[in-house]
């Protein structure tokens, strides 16, 4: 939620209207739906787009989501695991990957508003 929250409150302080805005968010909305590790998995991926699981906010969800519900099914859950490409131990990594994010995304709505929407205080 929160990185979702912040994405959009960048897309909002660079565009110049509503119809921009929805521009400019759809690629970013696109990407990290298809590459969740469920419509498109990390397993089945090519090499060269495994990049986009490691900054995809729904992938990270998505897998601990399954990684939990893995815990009760002992002999389905690590096959399920392996067929999707899912990891055990990538919680935390997910965690500091979602509060860069966050910060990037702040960080880059308070320029947007200083030096492309000429907000002044």
């Amino acid at each position: 939620f929160f990185v979702y929250d912040s994405l959009f409150a960048l897309v909002g302080a660079v565009a110049r209207d509503t119809r921009q805005a929805q521009v400019i968010a759809t690629p970013f909305i696109s990407i990290f739906m298809l590459f969740n590790g469920f419509v498109v998995s990390k397993a089945d991926s090519p090499e060269a787009l495994h990049w986009i699981f490691s900054i995809s906010p729904n992938a990270y969800a998505m897998q601990a989501i399954v990684v939990k519900m893995a815990e009760s099914f002992p002999f389905e859950g690590p096959m399920m695991l392996s067929k999707f490409g899912y990891e055990f131990s990538d919680d935390a990594r997910g965690l500091e990957v979602m509060l860069l994010m966050i910060a990037v995304f702040r960080v880059g709505q308070q320029f947007g508003l200083r030096f492309l929407n000429h907000l002044q205080r």
